[in-house]
Formats: C-alpha cells, structure tokens, sequence
C-alpha cells in the first residue's frame, strides 16, 4: 500500500528542548537592602541600653520600605520581602518599645527626684545643718548612721579641715538665710535630668524668700541640687551631689562626661 504523500512528519524530538527550558523558574537574587534591613531591625534591640541604637530601627524601616518596593517593581529579578518585612517590623517594635520604656522611666525618674526634693526642702528649713549634710552622702555610707554622728565622722576623719569647709561651705551659707525669721523654701521644678553612665542625674530649683537681711538683702533667691541616683536599683535612693546658692535659674551646664583613655581611666575634654 503506498503511503499518503500529505502525511507530516513527526517533528524531530530537538524541537521539544526550549518547552522543557521554559519550565525551569529564572534565578532571582536577594534583595542586599532587604537583608541590611533585617540586620538593622535585629540591632535596634540595643536601643533598650542606648538610645543611640534607635537610628538603627530608623535605618531598619527606611530600607525595608525601599527594598520591598523595589522588590515589587522587579519581582523577576528580585526576591526578600519576607526578609524585608521583618527587617521593618523589628524596626517599628524595638523602636517604639524602646522609645515608650524611655518616656515611662524619663517620667517616673522626675517624679521621684522631684519627691525627694521636696523633702530635702522641708529638711533645710526645719533640721540641723548635720541633717542636711547626711543627704549629701550615697545611701550605703548614711545607712544606719545617725545624721550628727555621720557629720562628726566626717569632721574627725578629714585630713583637709578646709576642704571639708568647702565642700559644706554652700551648704551652710543656704542653712544660715533659712536661720533667720520669716524665710520659706520651697521646690520649683526639675530643670534637667539625665545619666552619667550607671547613675541618674536631676537638677532641682529651689526657691528661697522671705524678709530681707543685712547679710541677703535680696528677697528672692534661688538654690540649685544636683540629684544622683544608682540606676541600676529598682527604687530611687537619691542624695544631694552638689548644691549652688545663690543660684541663677537655667544658667546651670553640666560638667563635660569623662571619656575613656582605652586604659580605664576617664578625663574630660
């Protein structure tokens, strides 16, 4: 039987290759913004010690949003959201956790400092000089001491008689206006407050009026405390570091933080 010349051919078994190639999925490559942005979101963490780290959950956000865009605009070349997205939600949680953990502590912090002022008012108008003088002293040294025996220690112990004078001198002098009839002292405001390494630091305004004298012929005068605290503690335990008088408000700056050597040591510039 003689075969139909219109019969095809069947098609030689190369012309399946590019089918075959077609059904491999084309390479796509990592987003490098995306997987910064995760590093970023998983150092924000950090922030909690140090609020310098909050830029690393600003960064975190910023190039998670640019890399996912980017991502979507070339989906073909591309790939990471997922890396992307986590980048931007550790971001947006350290973040603002850290940020709302600052704000609570920053209040609670002026709270307390500003409780403990007020007391040390209300002992600089009606207590001894030796009374003032043992708030000076960090809660470990004053515990289970006596306010007048902890200021004879002090007196017996120095070996710079003029030294300890200087240290109580401002001290003493705020003591004597309080002395005289008619003088009342009252706590103003926090002015500032803040850390130097381990220890919270406020400064709190006191204001001194009354009848003026010889000695203070201004009515109105101002005194300044400079508040510590050991942070580290679940409680405030404050003491008075410095105190100024007179004292002219907002004009206080603080003392430059000593910086590390590299061999332990700390000086200021």
């Amino acid at each position: 039987m003689a075969l139909d010349q219109n019969t095809t051919a069947p098609a030689p078994e190369t012309t399946r290759g590019p089918a075959i190639e077609n059904e491999i999925p084309a390479y796509r490559a990592i987003s490098p913004g995306a997987v910064v942005s995760l590093v970023f979101g998983a150092l924000s963490l950090l922030s909690f010690a140090d609020s310098t780290f909050l830029s690393c959950s600003a960064l975190a956000i910023i190039l998670g949003v640019l890399a996912d865009r980017k991502i979507q605009r070339l989906p073909d070349v591309l790939t990471g959201r997922t890396l992307a997205q986590a980048g931007i939600a550790l971001g947006l949680v350290f973040g603002l956790a850290s940020i709302t953990t600052g704000t609570v502590q920053h209040y609670l912090r002026q709270v307390a400092a500003a409780r403990f002022a007020r007391s040390y008012a209300e002992v600089l108008k009606t207590g001894q000089l030796e009374d003032a003088y043992w708030y000076t002293r960090v809660p470990e040294m004053r515990k289970d001491k006596a306010p007048a025996d902890l200021f004879k220690e002090a007196q017996t112990r120095t070996h710079d008689p003029f030294g300890l004078e200087m240290q109580i001198g401002t001290l003493k002098n705020l003591k004597t206006r309080l002395d005289h009839p008619g003088q009342e002292i009252r706590f103003t405001r926090i002015e500032n407050q803040g850390g130097e390494g381990l220890v919270a630091v406020a400064t709190a305004l006191l204001e001194v009026d009354g009848p003026p004298t010889k000695a203070f012929p201004e009515r109105e005068q101002f005194a300044l405390l400079t508040l510590k605290s050991d942070s580290r503690k679940s409680k405030y335990e404050w003491w008075v570091d410095e105190v100024r008088f007179p004292y002219k408000p907002r004009s206080y700056i603080p003392p430059p933080k000593p910086v590390d050597d590299g061999h332990g040591h700390g000086h200021a510039h």
